[in-house]
């Protein structure tokens, strides 16, 4: 796969995943746990301050059958992160998207407007 795919593409969709969470992520106004400037391109950190993260995992996992990492040493239960590396695709960031949003109205947090993480997405997705 890697070599039909090709790295230069693999990089770029890296990228491009990276930039749409992101977006996602401030569209929904979820503070993001590092600057733009130091961004991985392998996962996008949360720290969300009204809504637990570790609630935010539990919950996914359970309705959704999606996985995100928590945070580690000093950032456990403070902190979850989004994967966007390796062979992951638009689909399954549109998913996550969607689903975090159902998961954060779920646990309460409503300081975003509907669907607005996942037009995000799409924006740098289709863009």
């Amino acid at each position: 796969m890697l070599k039909r795919e090709g790295l230069e593409s693999i990089f770029a969709r890296h990228k491009r995943e990276q930039q749409a969470v992101r977006a996602a992520i401030t569209a929904l106004n979820l503070p993001l746990f590092g600057a733009d400037t130091c961004a991985s391109p392998a996962i996008t950190a949360v720290m969300p301050q009204q809504v637990d993260a570790e609630e935010v995992r539990s919950v996914m996992k359970k309705r959704f059958d999606i996985a995100l990492a928590g945070g580690q040493d000093h950032l456990k239960g403070k902190i979850f992160r989004i994967g966007h590396l390796g062979f992951v695709c638009d689909r399954d960031i549109l998913s996550a998207i969607a689903s975090l949003e159902a998961t954060l109205t779920h646990l309460g947090y409503n300081e975003f407007t509907p669907g607005a993480g996942v037009s995000a997405a799409s924006k740098i997705l289709l863009g």
